[in-house]
């Protein structure tokens, strides 16, 4: 005969079997999903951290369009999850930005457009935030992504080298610092080193020789 107490136990056994399995499951998606955001800032180094909430659905999802376009990305991930990933990376330094609702932007080599993309983004939504950036190993404040952005793109700027124009494009490194200022100085390398190639003009003949 099977009593009451022996259901129960039954029902108990059951139930933590239920719960071993539902807890085993979680630790499994985490631990894939660390992976996954792992792969990602490791093929995209250069990134920027955002506040995302308030922003809605279709807004982020135009975000992420024009980001393509750049040959960036835009992810949303979760706090745990991103904090992991910081300690596995050794960016400790960063993990005072995540904070609330957190999207990263992985960007491409146009670095410049990246920043003009968000900035922009973030003048049309009063919700969204850009928190601060980590570009070529360094950290970089939101104010100084806003004078990123404020450059121009880069193919004009590498369309002033091709173009031979005089004027110094090393200008505008009055308003930028640091890791910023890598990017103009090599553009302008690039100009200073085609002035230097290019064939000198034949002297003038003096009179009398």
């Amino acid at each position: 005969m099977v009593t009451d107490k022996k259901i129960e136990m039954s029902t108990d056994k059951i139930t933590k079997s239920s719960e071993k399995k539902t807890t085993s499951l979680g630790r499994l998606c985490k631990e894939r999903m660390i992976d996954e955001v792992l792969s990602l800032f490791k093929e995209s180094p250069n990134f920027f951290v955002t506040s995302y909430m308030g922003s809605t659905v279709s807004d982020l999802e135009g975000l992420r369009r024009n980001l393509r376009g750049a040959k960036s990305s835009y992810l949303v991930v979760k706090n745990a999850v991103l904090n992991v990933v910081l300690d596995k990376l050794k960016l400790k330094d960063v993990k005072p930005m995540v904070e609330g609702g957190v999207g990263i932007s992985f960007s491409g080599e146009d670095i410049i457009s990246t920043s003009k993309l968000l900035v922009g983004f973030a003048k049309g939504n009063d919700k969204f935030k850009i928190r601060g950036a980590f570009i070529d190993g360094k950290l970089v404040s939101a104010d100084k992504i806003k004078e990123l952005a404020m450059l121009p793109a880069r193919d004009v700027l590498l369309a002033m080298v091709v173009g031979g124009i005089k004027s110094p494009i090393t200008g505008f490194v009055n308003v930028l610092s640091g890791v910023i200022r890598k990017f103009v100085y090599a553009i302008d390398a690039i100009k200073v080193s085609k002035e230097k190639g290019a064939p000198a003009q034949s002297a003038p003949e003096t009179a009398g020789t």
